[in-house]
């Protein structure tokens, strides 16, 4: 978890260092100081971030059990039995990558649009990392500001794994809808045909029927 957070604040150094504003010539510009990693520990967010990593990792450490308990019953059997093994493994190992990445993303989104949206309401032109200051006055410390701003976020944080796979079950429900759609046009296609045949046949009548018939006077006659 450690790493995680140290990931965090190192991306949220590259955002505030990249938070600027073009300064009006002729005056002061006015800047804010913001300790990322605190934002990130105090926030509703970052807790409710870590909350899911802790769940995970309580998983992961479960599934890895399981797999040590199965790989001591199997030891010593074939080189096909142990490849399945360290599949699981890797699967699980990128299960985890992929489950702290999406934490990461979604808090790093967030904490540049707060930050943004801190700069813009607060006519501030640079927003840079506590520790990258020199020297500062606590009223340019806009940590609290900031995490107070981002408390009133909601993040839904959901599994990439899960999500792939209702995805691809989705998908995989659409195919036969479609297919069904296709079915459905036959019944139309028959009844247009019946209708082509029906107005050729009526035609052909008609083409068959005498051209001069008699008057009904002359045929009493």
């Amino acid at each position: 978890m450690k790493k995680l957070v140290l990931l965090c604040v190192a991306i949220f150094c590259l955002a505030l260092v990249g938070c600027n504003q073009d300064m009006n010539a002729g005056s002061s510009p006015k800047v804010a100081v913001v300790d990322p990693a605190k934002v990130f520990q105090d926030c509703q967010p970052g807790k409710d971030g870590m909350a899911y990593l802790e769940k995970v990792s309580v998983e992961v450490q479960q599934q890895f059990k399981a797999l040590q308990e199965e790989a001591a019953k199997k030891k010593g059997q074939d080189a096909e039995t142990v490849t399945d093994i360290q599949a699981q493994v890797s699967k699980i190992q990128a299960r985890v990558s992929a489950e702290q990445q999406m934490v990461v993303t979604k808090l790093n989104d967030l904490f540049q649009k707060v930050l943004e949206q801190y700069r813009k309401e607060n006519g501030v032109a640079v927003v840079i990392p506590i520790e990258q200051a020199l020297s500062y006055d606590k009223s340019a410390d806009a940590t609290a500001a900031v995490v107070a701003i981002m408390n009133k976020e909601t993040v839904t944080f959901e599994s990439p794994v899960a999500t792939a796979v209702e995805k691809n079950t989705a998908n995989e429900q659409v195919a036969p809808e479609s297919a069904a759609g296709t079915d459905e046009m036959k019944p139309q296609e028959q009844a247009d045909e019946m209708k082509q045949e029906v107005t050729k046949q009526t035609e052909e009548k008609q083409e068959a029927a005498p051209v001069d018939a008699p008057d009904v006077k002359d045929a009493k006659k």
